[in-house]
């Protein structure tokens, strides 16, 4: 199957994607819906004055061959979905061009397009069917599908009952069992547990290995760098970076970081005796990284500036889970008459497993007990496996099976 005629006069390919100078806005105001009556009693009293569109995209323009990876990060209204679903037909721009070659599956909103009185086999067939799979090859698909939600017996209630995470597992287990040349996964896969986030995970590798063009709309690092080759970062609906995951993930981190920076002059221009200039996350070659493997080294590196009457201070590093649970935390004395410093802490081996983490610093006179945070760092860890939990304690595993047999034989 090939794609219609694209923008640049040739037939888009299976699994290659086009946006050629795209463009989408939505009116802040909304259209709630009137009824009849209301459309009516509105002739001949006109319109009331309403606020300029909002850009979600503003000439964006992506390329993406057959069977590449790509993730998209940015912040909250960046137009991360907004690209998705213009890619995905749900809905229209208002100037340029998208277009997919092939078969597209959409895993975008929770349930989105599925029926809430019907149940999940139900929903199964609809879903099957608008992508126009026939009957016999959907029923022999169902086993699986069920298998891969994990849904039981669930999967003959209606799914108006159905939690969110029910409802993620089960619209991912159809996305990955249709016949697609371009699947498009928003950041939904972040509702499921852990195991099922690494089950989708492996579930898209093998996808990839297959050939099918996959495009991943994420916030979590580990999970864009171990699916996507490549990332684009947008911002204000525009594309502010096109290129290698890790170099993605580093602009995009130092583009969080700008409000770290604005607050850190902040401090500075309030007379602030001691504020930490910059803060990052070095791998073994003292290159910056926010994704790790288990049992790799890792280096925090902050810089701080200080005043000549700055007081005695002591700088707090913690690391927490993604539930802010405080795994560990270090507590180091900082001279201050030196004018400032670099100070480096060396991790010769990061024992924790899958997910993401975060490092708030603080600077707080010795004795304060409940000091601020003045930056705050991200990694992640991915490619554990074979393991749960969050600390790294995996050793070497022996058995001797013969010595057991030969103390019994005694």
């Amino acid at each position: 199957m090939v794609g219609r005629t694209a923008a640049a006069g040739r037939e888009l390919v299976n699994g290659e994607i086009v946006l050629d100078d795209a463009w989408r806005s939505f009116s802040p105001r909304g259209d709630r819906g009137r009824t009849l009556k209301e459309v009516v009693a509105a002739i001949g009293k006109g319109r009331a004055a309403e606020l300029p569109p909002t850009p979600a995209l503003a000439g964006v323009t992506l390329r993406v061959g057959p069977g590449e990876t790509l993730g998209i990060v940015g912040r909250n209204g960046a137009g991360k979905t907004s690209t998705l679903r213009v890619l995905a037909g749900i809905i229209p721009l208002h100037r340029g061009f998208a277009q997919c070659g092939g078969r597209v599956a959409a895993l975008i909103d929770l349930g989105s397009g599925f029926g809430r009185e019907f149940s999940g086999r139900e929903n199964i067939h609809l879903t099957a069917a608008l992508h126009g799979m026939e009957r016999r090859d959907v029923e022999a698909r169902i086993p699986s599908i069920v298998e891969f939600s994990e849904l039981g017996h669930f999967i003959d209630t209606p799914i108006k009952t159905y939690s969110s995470g029910m409802l993620v597992r089960l619209g991912f287990a159809v996305a990955a069992h249709l016949d697609a040349d371009v699947l498009l996964i928003d950041e939904v896969l972040a509702v499921g547990d852990e195991a099922f986030q690494r089950k989708c995970v492996r579930h898209i590798r093998s996808r990839i290995a297959g050939g099918t063009t996959i495009v991943l709309v994420s916030h979590a690092p580990g999970t864009i760098e171990a699916v996507c080759s490549r990332t684009v970062v947008l911002d204000a609906g525009a594309v502010a970076f096109d290129g290698p995951t890790a170099e993605g993930l580093n602009y995009y981190h130092r583009l969080l970081g700008v409000e770290d920076q604005e607050q850190a002059a902040a401090r500075q221009a309030s007379d602030a005796p001691v504020w930490i200039r910059q803060a990052e996350l070095l791998d073994a070659d003292g290159r910056p990284r926010q994704v790790f493997s288990p049992g790799e080294p890792m280096q925090v590196v902050a810089e701080f500036e200080t005043r000549a009457d700055a007081p005695d201070i002591e700088l707090v590093v913690d690391v927490r889970d993604s539930n802010s649970h405080s795994l560990f935390q270090v507590t180091r004395g900082l001279p201050t008459s030196c004018g400032g410093g670099r100070l480096v802490i060396d991790i010769p081996r990061l024992t924790l497993l899958d997910g993401d983490y975060e490092v708030p610093l603080g600077i707080h006179a010795p004795g304060d007990t409940a000091p601020g945070i003045d930056r705050m760092l991200r990694f992640s860890i991915a490619g554990a496996g074979g393991a749960d939990g969050v600390v790294d304690l995996r050793g070497e595993w022996s058995f001797d099976g013969a010595a057991l047999g030969a103390s019994e034989a005694r």
